[in-house]
């Protein structure tokens, strides 16, 4: 959900519409939506360029899952595009995911922010999070556990408090900034912090299928919400880390102007991107 601008030239022959093709791996989620089908259906026969973040107004949904598509994606990689919206919506994300290089993801990001494919590219080098850059859910990983859960949001927390201490000079402030095009914002450590502390695995499959996603997070608003991780699927501890940090960064930016102070989904994605979150495209099995 995040690259939504594509050029009519390149979104020719990509059945599926950007939001719904890629998924932002760090949470490897996508908001869940009753007529996602539907909309799949009615963009991919449309096949029209959709607009980017900033011109669409910010959900009140509490409950995300990340996804995007690239508008630059190489012959290979569109061909193993999810061409059917039905096997898309029958097929896990989670195991059917192909990563698109950063090139790509910074081609895409060029059609969304005011600056070129160069810069870009050069801005996610240099704002580049190792809690975030890896592979999602990594090889040799075990089913999650309360002991990993505890490391990870460990990790995350110390993450947290060092951008916060660097205030307008983070990284992560100046992603969401550029993201956002916003000229102030308020960045709520303390609230992301909690959100992560109280992450809770699930189970039994309460809060979700977890076909789609591995984390998400849910609640009645974006200010009532609360993370949520797959707990019957095997993960390290690094992609762990990752999943909850995604999931924290949502909500953590909030505009000081009038109105809606959260930014939409879309935006978030975007920022997250910008900082190295891996961008995943659903492939057919």
């Amino acid at each position: 959900q995040v690259l939504e601008n594509i050029p009519p030239s390149i979104s020719s022959g990509v059945t599926s519409s950007w939001p719904e093709v890629i998924t932002s791996s760090t949470e490897m989620a996508i908001e869940k939506r009753k007529s996602t089908n539907q909309r799949q259906a009615k963009r991919a026969s449309r096949a029209q360029p959709m607009q980017s973040p900033s011109k669409r107004p910010s959900r009140q949904s509490g409950k995300r899952k990340a996804a995007m598509s690239s508008p630059a994606m190489s012959v290979q990689e569109r061909a193993k595009v999810t061409k059917s919206t039905s096997s898309y919506a029958e097929e896990s994300i989670t195991e059917t995911a192909l990563t698109l290089s950063d090139s790509v993801v910074a081609s895409a990001l060029s059609t969304i922010v005011p600056r070129s494919t160069r810069t870009v590219r050069s801005l996610m080098q240099k704002w580049e999070k190792p809690i975030l850059k890896v592979v999602i859910p990594g090889a040799g990983g075990g089913i999650p556990t309360q002991g990993s859960l505890a490391v990870a949001k460990a990790m995350v927390l110390k993450f947290f408090a060092s951008e916060a201490a660097l205030g307008e000079r983070s990284d992560v402030f100046q992603a969401f900034r550029l993201a956002s095009g916003e000229g102030q914002l308020k960045l709520d450590w303390d609230a992301a912090s909690g959100r992560v502390s109280r992450a809770k695995l699930d189970l039994k499959k309460t809060i979700d299928s977890w076909n789609e996603c591995l984390a998400m997070t849910s609640g009645e608003s974006n200010a009532n919400c609360e993370i949520f991780v797959c707990g019957t699927k095997p993960v390290t501890v690094q992609a762990l880390a990752a999943l909850l940090c995604h999931e924290g960064l949502h909500n953590l930016a909030r505009r000081t102007r009038r109105g809606n102070p959260y930014l939409s989904e879309d935006t978030e994605h975007v920022a997250m991107a910008l900082l190295g979150d891996p961008q995943l495209v659903h492939v057919a099995s």
